[in-house]
């Protein structure tokens, strides 16, 4: 009776065996047969697309919408540019299947930028970067579009097979359409309700803002909307939301390539031509705060537009922090960023400092009054914290000038780069100016 028990109980696990061989085999094949053939398969996908791949991802820490052009090598090579790094990059990639498919940029890229934990690198959130992602999961194939998920940030990550004139697009003409803005920024079209009237046109291409700007005095009033924007391969620059303004609707901005011209597209398809001033269409105290928020004086000891009373001055300040320290390690004076509130009069003065790879912000609130014709005068707010222990640092600075002058600030085209700055300049001590870069 025991060798019959015995005897059955193996002819069962004999039977279950079997059955979950059956189970495993799908199509005659095994799961490590199966996923052999789907990695197969999208290496040859990325690989085969003769014109290579546009790829967009969406950030979601500081919120963005990015594009690239890649190029997927046979050798695990990636080439690629981006919107915002418009020279070709190229690193390593590995498809892996890690509980699902899956696609690695495994060495630094021009991607990689979007998740630097380090805010010098590329201005994102300190140990956080963008919100973005390196290492994505393949969700599904429809047609020419592969969808990916960041699997640590959740990152959205679209793959479409690219034509001829997507490559061109981004191996080329986003370089040419933002030299031309960087060159030409006093942009406008005329009023259609006033021809006599001009509405400037800003495009700020700012990796974090990309907004597109209309502004002009309509009865003495500043008028100014704005809408952000990303790059697009069949219109140059397409608008997230339409941007109303007098009796206009505008959707995209289209970039003419061959004769290096600006359109805004109407919601009705016209094409409104941009034109080109020499001089600015508005004041720019009259849009700060508005259309240009920051203005960042950078890390350097020298500048255009810096007078030699403000580098003598920043570099005093720099010694003065120099002597404070965290964790043993001296702190360096970073830039000094201006962060303009129009509607609210203020400006929250944010001073950068560096002590080894980590990074300081040290904030000084203002309020400030400003005169028809353009004349600030900043008042000092109490500051707190680490921002209170290194005000005295900064005197030279803060407590001599920013916070007992009244100043001008005015555009200032940089002789050596063609950049236009903004120019802070001193009225009871002309010889104190200086400049930083706006968005």
């Amino acid at each position: 009776m025991k060798k019959i028990f015995i005897l059955g109980l193996f002819a069962l696990l004999i039977m279950q065996a079997c059955k979950k061989d059956q189970q495993e085999l799908i199509d005659g094949k095994r799961p490590e047969e199966r996923v052999a053939e789907t990695m197969e398969k999208y290496s040859k996908e990325l690989v085969g697309s003769p014109q290579g791949w546009v790829a967009r991802i969406k950030t979601n820490l500081i919120e963005g919408d990015y594009s690239f052009y890649m190029e997927f090598g046979e050798s695990s090579r990636v080439k690629m540019w981006a919107d915002y790094a418009p020279d070709a990059a190229e690193s390593t990639y590995r498809l892996k299947y890690v509980m699902a498919p899956s696609l690695i940029f495994d060495t630094y890229s021009t991607l990689h930028l979007l998740q630097d934990p380090n805010p010098d690198s590329f201005d994102g959130v300190y140990a956080e970067g963008y919100g973005s992602d390196f290492e994505f999961e393949i969700r599904e194939q429809v047609g020419d579009t592969i969808k990916l998920i960041g699997k640590k940030r959740l990152a959205e990550l679209v793959l479409v097979k690219a034509t001829a004139a997507d490559k061109a697009f981004y191996t080329s003409v986003v370089t040419n359409l933002n030299t031309y803005t960087d060159e030409h920024p006093y942009l406008y079209i005329p009023d259609p309700n006033d021809n006599t009237n001009r509405i400037q046109v800003s495009v700020n291409a700012d990796v974090q803002t990309r907004t597109i700007s209309l502004t002009s005095l309509q009865s003495g009033v500043v008028k100014s909307e704005s809408a952000k924007f990303i790059y697009d391969t069949k219109t140059g620059l397409k608008l997230t939301s339409p941007l109303a303004y007098n009796g206009l609707t505008i959707v995209a901005v289209n970039w003419d390539n061959a004769n290096s011209k600006l359109y805004l597209v109407t919601s009705t398809g016209t094409k409104i031509e941009v034109l080109v001033s020499g001089v600015p269409i508005m004041p720019l105290h009259l849009v700060l705060g508005t259309n240009y928020v920051n203005v960042i004086v950078p890390k350097a000891t020298t500048y255009g537009g810096w007078s030699a009373n403000f580098v003598t001055r920043r570099a005093t300040a720099a010694t003065e922090v120099g002597r404070f320290s965290l964790g043993g390690v001296p702190l360096v004076l970073d830039r000094i960023v201006f962060v303009f509130n129009g509607a609210a009069k203020t400006i929250n003065l944010v001073v950068l400092t560096t002590y080894g790879a980590n990074t300081l912000q040290l904030p000084y609130p203002y309020t400030y009054t400003k005169t028809a014709n353009g004349i600030y005068k900043f008042t000092a707010l109490p500051a707190s914290g680490n921002s209170a222990a290194l005000q005295a640092a900064l005197n030279t600075l803060l407590r001599d000038r920013i916070n007992v002058d009244t100043f001008t600030i005015d555009y200032f085209a940089d002789p050596a780069t063609g950049q236009v700055l903004g120019q802070f300049k001193s009225i009871e001590h002309p010889d104190f100016t200086f400049t930083g870069s706006l968005q």
